[in-house]
């Protein structure tokens, strides 16, 4: 059952009980907690395997989603970054596809802004995805699609594989409206960048698709634009 309440002065959801869902609020807040793992500690985001109970739980703080006054803005009619994710995870499980599962979402507003924020989930077990699994993760790419979904960002380091079971990571979910087909056939060719051997696990009929090719053609732009986007910013680090 999800708890929704007030704490602190912020609004909490969580799938503990209530007093276990302060206790770890506590823990984040006053900075009480073991870290296991830092995977990122920049100015954008926080993202760290911390242990609290005796459980393994990912740790994550979107700072710069914090900081942005137009996400700030845009907070006020969609919540937080992390009330968002806290969703999107629960989302994920309940249409039957394997996610880390959802412990608290946590966030503070000022004058009806979000201004701070952080999600904790349970650690997921399994290994980071190899090019080897990339048959497992088409198909559950494409049985999230025939629900209506999509993942975005579906690329190979976004999932982890535990035997036959593929885990999304990482992910917001999305179910498009307009050019649905469009924006499937680009998340396929989003995951073939990032593993280009799967393309040949590609059916005739997706490899044909006038779809497949108008998204391939779009993600090659887009990468070109952030490849041109990056080399603009080493040039002014330069000078």
């Amino acid at each position: 059952m999800t708890n929704l309440f007030t704490y602190r002065n912020r609004k909490v959801i969580s799938l503990s009980d209530r007093a276990a869902a302060q206790s770890l609020v506590d823990a984040v807040l006053d900075g009480h907690l073991v870290n296991e793992v830092v995977y990122r500690d920049n100015w954008r985001t926080l993202a760290a395997c911390i242990r609290f109970s005796d459980s393994l739980l990912i740790l994550k703080i979107p700072r710069a989603r914090n900081l942005r006054m137009w996400e700030r803005c845009l907070s006020v009619f969609r919540g937080s970054d992390a009330l968002r994710s806290f969703k999107h995870l629960q989302l994920m499980n309940e249409i039957g596809f394997a996610a880390p599962e959802p412990v608290l979402a946590c966030e503070k507003r000022d004058a009806g802004f979000v201004t701070d924020s952080f999600l904790c989930y349970h650690y997921a077990e399994g290994q980071r995805a190899g090019t080897a699994d990339a048959p497992k993760i088409l198909d559950a790419l494409r049985a999230l699609h025939q629900k209506g979904y999509l993942r975005t960002d579906a690329q190979l380091a976004n999932f982890l594989v535990q035997d036959d079971t593929v885990i999304f990571i990482d992910f917001r979910l999305k179910k498009p409206w307009l050019f649905s087909e469009l924006k499937k056939a680009r998340e396929i060719a989003r995951f073939l960048r990032s593993c280009p051997e799967a393309r040949r696990l590609l059916t005739t009929s997706e490899i044909s698709s006038f779809w497949f090719r108008l998204a391939h053609r779009l993600e090659e732009l887009s990468f070109a634009g952030r490849r041109f986007k990056r080399s603009i910013r080493k040039r002014k680090k330069v000078e």
